[in-house]
């Protein structure tokens, strides 16, 4: 029996870029997101944002906004994710992108479970007009003791790319390919209000090898109060073959104050 909806919504009041290195990865990691669920039935939804606005010496504007929603109803669940982020310095932007994920995931039985996603972006600052995508596979789930939580995903995907039109060498160029995406993730409570995850993905293209795509992801959330929590997140990517001008690795690490009610 499906269990009253609940309802979360949380607001990023704080949200600090301490290190920053090239444009976002195009690889986006939504395995924690989706956990945040947890197993319960119902719907769970979250909003978060963050806004830096500065005049005088420096001249800045930085909004960032997204809405993640998931519902589970027994074997099924559904998760839906937008995001969109916006800078510029001195008049001149620095940074433009969105993407939107929906993913499907099935429990077949005990720790298998199988998946299904589709997903849009777009990003400026790696010269990307158009990325849409679309894939299914398998997904085992172990949690060996309490407090621990391991999974292993594999996904066959196909991908569209348009790259955004300007002065280089492959302007407007336009490829699809078919990549296998997986993913290997684990967390773990290391204290009772301190949770630290990673997640690790590798997206080589079928037909070459060499055309591949990782993301190493950190994070560390600490749960101040039942409303209250901090997480900070260390992120690297690294692009095997990017466009024309793009290099190829990216370094993120933020720190995030989160309320929830």
């Amino acid at each position: 029996m499906i269990r009253p909806c609940r309802l979360a919504c949380t607001s990023a009041l704080l949200s600090i870029a301490l290190l920053a290195s090239g444009a976002g990865a195009q690889i986006v990691n939504v395995q924690p997101v989706i956990a945040a669920n947890g197993d319960k039935d119902g719907l769970a939804v979250a909003v978060e944002g963050s806004a830096d606005v500065r005049t005088g010496n420096t001249r800045l504007v930085a909004l960032a906004g997204g809405v993640v929603a998931g519902y589970r109803a027994g074997r099924h669940q559904v998760f839906v994710m937008a995001r969109a982020e916006f800078s510029e310095e001195a008049g001149d932007p620095i940074v433009n992108k969105d993407l939107e994920h929906l993913r499907y995931r099935l429990t077949i039985a005990g720790p298998l479970e199988a998946e299904a996603f589709v997903q849009h972006d777009r990003d400026d600052f790696r010269r990307l007009a158009l990325r849409a995508l679309i894939g299914a596979g398998p997904r085992l789930r172990v949690t060996p003791f309490e407090g621990f939580e391991a999974a292993v995903g594999a996904a066959l995907m196909l991908e569209r790319e348009q790259l955004a039109a300007g002065p280089e060498p492959d302007a407007g160029e336009q490829v699809t390919d078919a990549r296998l995406s997986t993913y290997l993730l684990l967390a773990t409570s290391v204290a009772p209000h301190l949770k630290l995850g990673n997640t690790f993905y590798l997206q080589p293209r079928l037909d070459r090898v060499g055309d591949v795509r990782v993301l190493s992801e950190t994070s560390l959330l600490a749960t101040a109060t039942k409303h209250l929590s901090i997480k900070m997140a260390l992120s690297s990517a690294y692009d095997a073959a990017p466009p024309a001008g793009v290099v190829p690795l990216d370094a993120t690490l933020k720190s995030t104050l989160q309320v929830t009610f």
